[in-house]
C-alpha cells in the first residue's frame, strides 16, 4: 500500500504545469468514491493580506536577512503542530 510519504514524494516530483491537472483528477476520484473534499483549493478565492499582516511579514524577513532570527525547518513546524491539543 502506498504511504503518505510516497504520495508526497510523487507530488514533489510533479512538474509545476501538472499540479492543476493532477489535483482535478484526484478530486474526481474522491467524488467517485463519495469522499469528495469540501472544496478545490485551486479554485478558492485569493485572500488579500491586511496591512498589519504585510508589516509583520516585512519585519520578520528583515530580521531573517539580518540574522536576528532563524528559519524553522518544515519538519519542525509539522512536529510542533502535531503536538498541539
Amino acid at each position: 500500500m502506498t504511504t503518505r510519504e510516497d504520495l508526497h514524494t510523487l507530488i514533489d516530483c510533479l512538474p509545476e504545469g501538472k499540479w492543476a491537472e493532477v489535483n482535478r483528477m484526484l478530486l474526481e476520484c474522491l467524488e467517485e468514491e463519495g469522499d469528495a473534499v469540501a472544496y478545490d483549493p485551486l479554485e478558492a478565492p485569493e485572500v488579500e493580506p491586511t496591512p498589519a499582516e504585510i508589516a509583520d511579514f516585512e519585519e520578520y524577513y528583515a530580521e531573517l536577512r539580518e540574522g536576528r532570527v532563524k528559519s524553522i525547518p518544515h519538519a519542525e513546524v509539522v512536529k510542533y503542530l502535531k503536538e498541539l491539543p
